[in-house]
C-alpha cells in the first residue's frame, strides 16, 4: 500500500491500530500488540490495558510474530486480529469468541466463504499449538496456513465483506463510504 496500515485514520475515529485495540477492549480482553514498528509501540503503550511486545522475528510474518505471546501469557486462548481488516465489528468478535467458548481447546478460524482467514482467529494457548508452531518455524516454514493444517481447528464462516483486507489505496475509498 506504500504506507503504514496501522496508522491509517479509521472513519469511526482513531486509526486502524487503535480501532482493533478498541474492539478487543470492548470484549474485556487483555490486549497484546506485536509489532516491529516503534510508532505502534508508542501509540499502543499509551492506552490502558495494552501490552506491547516486539516482534521477535521482524519480517518473518505473522506466524513467527505469534511466538511473542504463545506460552508467555496465562490466557487460555489468543485472539489474533490484523489491523488491515478495518470492516470488523464487535458483533463479529462476539461470534468468534462465542464459538471458541463452546470448545476452548480447539482453534476457531474465520472463513469468508472462499478461504480461511487465519489472521482473524482464536488459538488455544496450549502446547500442541506452540510445539507445532516452533517445529515449523525451526524448519524455516513461515506460512500460517501450513501450520494451521497441522493443528486442531474449526471454522466460522462470516460475511466476506467483514473479512476484507485493505491492501491498496482504492480499498480506502470503499471504507470511507
Amino acid at each position: 500500500m506504500g504506507r503504514d496500515k496501522a496508522l491509517i485514520p479509521h472513519p469511526q475515529g482513531g486509526c486502524w491500530l487503535t480501532r482493533s485495540i478498541e474492539l478487543s477492549r470492548k470484549q474485556g480482553l487483555a490486549v497484546h500488540v506485536i509489532s516491529s514498528h516503534s510508532s505502534h509501540d508508542l501509540l499502543a503503550s499509551a492506552l490502558d490495558g495494552v501490552t506491547c511486545r516486539s516482534d521477535p522475528f521482524p519480517g518473518k510474518g505473522p506466524l513467527a510474530a505469534l511466538t511473542a505471546v504463545f506460552g508467555k501469557t496465562k490466557a487460555l486462548g489468543l485472539l489474533v486480529m490484523p489491523v488491515d481488516m478495518p470492516w470488523l465489528e464487535s458483533t463479529t468478535l462476539d461470534q468468534l469468541i462465542g464459538v471458541w467458548r463452546e470448545n476452548p481447546s480447539v482453534a476457531v478460524v474465520s472463513h469468508d466463504g472462499n478461504r480461511l482467514q487465519p489472521l482473524f482467529a482464536i488459538y488455544p494457548n496450549e502446547s500442541v499449538y506452540r510445539t507445532t508452531m516452533l517445529l515449523q518455524l525451526a524448519s524455516d516454514q513461515l506460512r500460517m496456513l501450513d501450520w494451521l493444517h497441522q493443528v486442531p481447528y474449526q471454522t466460522l464462516v462470516l460475511p466476506e465483506a467483514l473479512l476484507r483486507n485493505a491492501n491498496c489505496p482504492a480499498d480506502l475509498t470503499v471504507l470511507d463510504e
